[in-house]
């Protein structure tokens, strides 16, 4: 036993079942801000379609106990903007919530007195929060 320890092989024993041990956790810890993307980039797919109902299922439980579908469809059919084009630039995520940017591509119609439509590019920030492994977008009010 003495020559076990004196070869070292005790130390490159533990190093090796330590990096093992260490790498197995990391691979099954979610990384932060996983999914986040696609399920922005989905929303937006769905908002730019008019499947206004499909962009509902996106918002988050709280919101939608408060605000009905129907409602939610009335606010986004009366809004004199017309998205046309909506890309995923960067998230800035903590564990359970994440700040997207976007840059959205948009005509707006009626806004400015004496000028039928107006085209434009904005970047918006969204927050979104994770909810039983789901990302949800928390609206702002």
């Amino acid at each position: 036993m003495n020559s076990f320890f004196s070869n070292g092989r005790l130390l490159c024993l533990s190093a090796i079942c330590g990096s093992v041990f260490l790498l197995s956790a990391c691979a099954t810890m979610p990384g932060t801000g996983d999914g986040v993307e696609k399920r922005v980039t989905a929303r937006w797919e769905a908002l730019l379609s008019d499947d206004l109902t499909a962009a509902y299922d996106f918002l988050s439980p709280g919101y939608r106990s408060s605000v009905s579908l129907k409602h939610y469809q009335r606010t986004v059919l009366l809004k004199k903007v017309h998205w046309r084009d909506a890309k995923y630039i960067e998230g800035d995520c903590a564990e359970t919530s994440c700040k997207v940017k976007i840059s959205l591509d948009y005509t707006m119609y009626g806004g400015v007195p004496g000028v039928q439509s107006f085209e434009g590019t904005q970047t918006i920030t969204e927050s979104w929060v994770l909810i039983d492994g789901v990302w949800s977008l928390v609206p702002k009010q």
